[in-house]
C-alpha cells in the first residue's frame, strides 16, 4: 500500500518537529521534513529531528537547482547529508544530478543505519514521456526508490505519466512518479493504484502545485480510487472541486474529484482515456456540453431532449450522460421563492445552460423571450423549442419589457473570463428580478448593476449547488450532504 507523507515546511527545527506529529496523528504514514527550509539547521538539529520523528520522516534537502529553498553551499549540504544518513530516518531523499559522485558513499552509509535511500530528479520543465523513462530508470539504478517529478501542463501528457507508471509498477525497484502542476494532479490522486511507494500529500503551504491535501491523500489510502471531475475551457473559476470535495470528505468516501482543462480538439482524447484514468464521472461545463451528447453511450430525457449533457456517469465500461441543470435551475426556482407561471421572463444566451432555463421555465408556465449577442445561435435554440419562445434582436432590447425575470446564462461576469454586462443598464432597470447563472465572483458586474437600479437579484450558486447535489448522487448512490457542500462553496466565494 502507497504511504501517505505528509510535506512539512517550517523555518526551524523545532516548528518542523511539532508540525511533524500534528501530521502524523492526522493520520499521514510519514512526514517529508524539507530541510532546506530550515534555517538553523546542523548536526545537532539533525538528531534532535532524527530523535523526535526520523523514524517516521523522510529527510529531504533539496538543491536550489532541484527546485529546493536556498541554503547551504555545496560542500556544507553534503556534510548535512552524511549526517542525516548516519541519523536513522526512515528514509533519504538523495539527488541524482547533484548528488552523482557521493551517492555510492550515502548510500552505503544509510544502509548502514537501515535508511531507504530514493534516488530523485526533478525536472525543470515539461519534457516527452522517454526522457521520464530514462531518468526513472538511472534512478532506479542507484537508490531502493526511483522518485522523478515532471511539470505537465496539458492533461494529455499526465495521461502519459499514468501510462508509463503503469507500465513500470512491476519494475523490481520501488518508484514515485509525480507529474506536477494542476493538469496532473491525476497522478497523484491515482498513486496508490499505480503501485507508487508514497504520495506527497500537502500540510499547510503546498511546496508543489497539485499536490493533494493530507485529508484526501489520506481518505484514498489503500482504496480503490474514484476520479470524479469537471472538463471545460477554462475551469480555474470553478468551485466545483471544492463543493464536491467536501461532500466526499463528509462521507469518508474514496473518491476525489478533479479539474480537466480540455481544449474543444482534445475532448476526444480524454473520453477515450477516461477509463484508464478510473475516472467514474464529471460534470460538462463550457464548450463542451454539446460535444459530449455525440460521445456518450446512452442520455437521460433531459439530455436527450434538449441535446445538452452537464454530467456523465461511467459504469462498467458504459457512459450516461445527464442534465442536471434543469433539475438545478428548478429547483434554485424553488429555493429563492420565485413563481414564474404566466410570468414574463428574458433569457440571454444561447448555450447548453441556456436551453436548461428555457426548458424549465417554459414547463412553469413563464411566456419567454431569448437574446443572444449571436442571433443565428439563437434563432437555433428557439427552432429547438418549435417557436414557442420569442427571439429578440440585441439592438432592440431596449425597446422591448418589461420583464418579471431576467436570467442571464452566458459567461459574462465570470471571474477571469469577462467583466462586462450581458445586457445594457436600461434592460437590467425593466426586469423585476435578476438571476445571473455566474457564481464566481459571488457579485457580479450584473448583480452590482441591479443593486444599484434596486432591483433584487441572486447569483447562480443555487443553481450550481442543487444540480452538483443530484450530480453526486448519480456518481456514488449516495444522498449528497448538501449542507456540507453548501457550507465548502460559500467558503470559497468569500
Amino acid at each position: 500500500m502507497t504511504k501517505v507523507a505528509a510535506v512539512v515546511r517550517a523555518d526551524n527545527a523545532a516548528e518542523a518537529e511539532r508540525q511533524s506529529r500534528m501530521a502524523l496523528e492526522k493520520g499521514a504514514d510519514l512526514v517529508e521534513l524539507r530541510l532546506d527550509y530550515v534555517r538553523d539547521l546542523g548536526s545537532s538539529t539533525i538528531r534532535k529531528l532524527a530523535n523526535g520523528v526520523g523514524a517516521r520522516a523522510i529527510a529531504t534537502l533539496r538543491s536550489p537547482g532541484q527546485g529546493g529553498a536556498p541554503g547551504p553551499n555545496p560542500r556544507q549540504r553534503i556534510a548535512f547529508l552524511r549526517e542525516i544518513c548516519h541519523s536513522r530516518f526512515a528514509y533519504v531523499d538523495l539527488e541524482l544530478e547533484t548528488d552523482r559522485e557521493v551517492l555510492g558513499a550515502l548510500g552505503r552509509l544509510a544502509s548502514d543505519h537501515r535508511t531507504v535511500v530514493i534516488v530523485s530528479h526533478h525536472f525543470a520543465h515539461a519534457v516527452e514521456a522517454h526522457r521520464v523513462s530514462e531518468a526513472l530508470d538511472s534512478c532506479a539504478a542507484q537508490g531502493e526508490v526511483a522518485k522523478v517529478a515532471v511539470p505537465v501542463t496539458e492533461v494529455d501528457a499526465a495521461i502519459q505519466l499514468v501510462d508509463l507508471a503503469r507500465s513500470g509498477s512491476g519494475r523490481p525497484n520501488r518508484f514515485i512518479l509525480i507529474g506536477m502542476g494542476g493538469a496532473a494532479i491525476v497522478t497523484r490522486a491515482l498513486a496508490d493504484a499505480l503501485g507508487q511507494e508514497i504520495q506527497y500529500a500537502s500540510w499547510g503551504p503546498s511546496t508543489a502545485a497539485g499536490q493533494l491535501s493530507l485529508g484526501t491523500a489520506t481518505r484514498l489510502r489503500g482504496r480503490e480510487p474514484m476520479i470524479l471531475g469537471l472538463i471545460g475551457h477554462p475551469v480555474e473559476h470553478s468551485i466545483s472541486s471544492t463543493m464536491h470535495e467536501a461532500g466526499l470528505a463528509a462521507l469518508g468516501l474514496p473518491a476525489v474529484y478533479l479539474p480537466f482543462d480540455i481544449l474543444p480538439e482534445r475532448l476526444d482524447r480524454f473520453l477515450l482515456a477516461a477509463e484508464r484514468l478510473r475516472i467514474r464521472g464529471f460534470n460538462v461545463t463550457s464548450p463542451h456540453k454539446e460535444a459530449v451528447v455525440r460521445s456518450v453511450d446512452e442520455l437521460d430525457g433531459d439530455a436527450e431532449r434538449l441535446g445538452v449533457v452537464n454530467t456523465v456517469v461511467l459504469r462498467d465500461g458504459w457512459t450516461t450522460g445527464h442534465n442536471t441543470d434543469v433539475y438545478g435551475f428548478r429547483i434554485s426556482l424553488r429555493s429563492l421563492g420565485l413563481r414564474v407561471g404566466e410570468r414574463n421572463a428574458l433569457v440571454v444566451g444561447a448555450g447548453g445552460a441556456a436551453k436548461a432555463v428555457v426548458d424549465v421555465l417554459l414547463r412553469e408556465g413563464a411566456h419567454v423571450q431569448l437574446t443572444n449577442r449571436t442571433a443565428a445561435r439563437a434563432k437555433v435554440l428557439a427552432d429547438s423549442f418549435d417557436h414557442r419562445i420569442e427571439v429578440l434582436p440585441a439592438e432592440d432590447l431596449t425597446r422591448k419589457g418589461p420583464w418579471d425575470l431576467l436570467v442571464n446564462a452566458t459567461p459574462a461576469g465570470t471571474k477571469g473570463v469577462h467583466d462586462g454586462l450581458p445586457v445594457p443598464e436600461d434592460v437590467i432597470g425593466k426586469a423585476g428580478f435578476i438571476y445571473d447563472l455566474v457564481y464566481n465572483p459571488r457579485v457580479t458586474p450584473l448583480l452590482r448593476t441591479a443593486k444599484l437600479l434596486n432591483r433584487p437579484g441572486a447569483s447562480g450558486l443555487e443553481m450550481l449547488l442543487h444540480q452538483g447535489a443530484k450530480a453526486f448522487e448519480l456518481w456514488t448512490g449516495q444522498v449528497a450532504p448538501f449542507d456540507a457542500m453548501q457550507r465548502a462553496a460559500k467558503e470559497a466565494l468569500r
